[in-house]
């Protein structure tokens, strides 16, 4: 019998298609634009803690934003909050490449433009997650969401590679307007993906308000396992167990002496990994109990980060990097899956929106990161970090059986 990839079914569907295919474009531009941000604020600062917190400001916003653009998506739908989010995004670059060229631009510029991009972020996200529940049937969610991490993990191993070459080549503005290109040209390919058909409401229905409907949200997560645990459980992770990524430039530029295309090459070498992972999942899938998945792949994670803290060779850290990156994609695509799959469609803007969150934490875990290793060292922070990830996703399956279960 030939085999038939299990992705085969999902990429029939032309909205579906049309979609990644934006997501991929708008994708090489946010990993290009982070990758930058983080030379560009080291060049200007020395300082592994003004990396960490130019990064992780753009948290805040998403913490505060992002339930209300969860609320926007399910009352007046998707598609066209996602350009107008897209928008702003593009418009954080276009500002931060205005403000190099012009030589204006200081560390504080970088917070601003980060919490910019961070709100456009915040309404993206819930419409953006939901729209793929919207398309996607139930039990093809996995394999979508293995194409998805295809389709941002390529532009995840590409981008920081172009970076460093395009730094070392003409400077950091020009990344900053490629990126620009880059999300203009995603939002233009979003515009072929049509709104879902929205059920039409009962005329006996009363409207809720806004905050109705916020609320509303709020109380089906509580409710519903195992979405609080899972939700508290990937703060969690997020929040302590990615340092490794606010100290990548210090350990290309005084560690491993590798300078600014070595940087990028770092960054490669772990998209390089999450391409593959990613391309796995969309294959064959994950095992069918995403709570394990999640913590395994969780472990390998840290003991990655360990070994490359200490790893004073250039191919042992660029092999760590790629495991880690390897491992991620089971990871984020179990994650992903199990919220999706706790939504109806009523609420699944909100509750994705949730998802936003969790993973919008991810910046502040490289403000946790940038911190610790200004106080206590590199490898210390590595270390610390390895040690609070996924030791409290164990504790978090003993003490929820929804979870175990999902």
């Amino acid at each position: 019998m030939r085999f038939k990839p299990k992705a085969v079914g999902v990429l029939a569907d032309s909205q579906f298609r049309a979609l990644i295919i934006s997501q991929a474009v708008f994708d090489l531009g946010i990993f290009m634009r982070g990758t930058a941000n983080s030379w560009v604020v080291f060049e200007l600062t020395q300082s592994q803690l003004w990396v960490g917190l130019v990064a992780g400001v753009r948290a805040f916003p998403i913490l505060f934003f992002a339930l209300a653009g969860g609320v926007i998506s399910d009352r007046f739908g998707r598609r066209n909050l996602m350009i107008a989010a897209g928008s702003i995004i593009a418009l954080a670059s276009a500002v931060t490449a205005i403000l190099i060229s012009a030589d204006l631009l200081v560390a504080w510029h970088m917070l601003a433009v980060s919490v910019m991009g961070g709100i456009g972020a915040a309404l993206y996200g819930p419409a953006f997650y939901a729209l793929i529940g919207d398309i996607v049937r139930a039990d093809r969610l996995t394999k979508a969401n293995g194409i998805l991490s295809v389709a941002q993990t390529t532009g995840e191993m590409f981008g920081p590679v172009v970076v460093g070459f395009v730094i070392a080549a003409s400077g950091a503005h020009t990344v900053f307007w490629l990126v620009v290109i880059g999300n203009v040209l995603g939002l233009m390919l979003l515009l072929r993906v049509r709104e879902p058909e929205r059920p039409v409401p009962d005329a006996s229905d009363k409207k809720a308000s806004f905050i109705g409907e916020f609320v509303e949200g709020l109380r089906y997560a509580r409710d519903t396992p195992p979405i609080l645990w899972l939700t508290i459980l990937v703060i969690a992770q997020n929040l302590f167990g990615v340092a490794i990524f606010a100290l990548m430039p210090v350990y290309a530029q005084d560690v491993l002496d590798i300078g600014p295309t070595g940087f990028g090459l770092m960054g490669g070498v772990f998209g390089a990994g999450t391409l593959i992972g990613a391309i796995y999942v969309s294959l064959w899938g994950i095992h069918r109990r995403h709570a394990y998945v999640m913590v395994i792949m969780g472990s390998f994670w840290d003991v990655g980060m360990v070994v490359f803290g200490y790893s004073r060779s250039v191919p042992l850290s660029l092999g760590a990097l790629f495991v880690m990156g390897l491992i991620s994609m089971p990871w984020v695509t179990a994650v992903l899956t199990m919220f999706q799959q706790a939504a109806t469609g009523k609420m699944r803007g909100r509750v994705m929106s949730l998802y936003v969150i969790a993973i919008g934490t991810f910046p502040l875990g490289w403000l946790f990161g940038g911190a610790v290793a200004e106080w206590l060292g590199n490898e210390e922070a590595l270390v610390i970090s390895a040690l609070l990830g996924t030791p409290v996703a164990f504790v978090a399956l003993l003490l929820s059986k929804e979870l175990r279960q999902a």
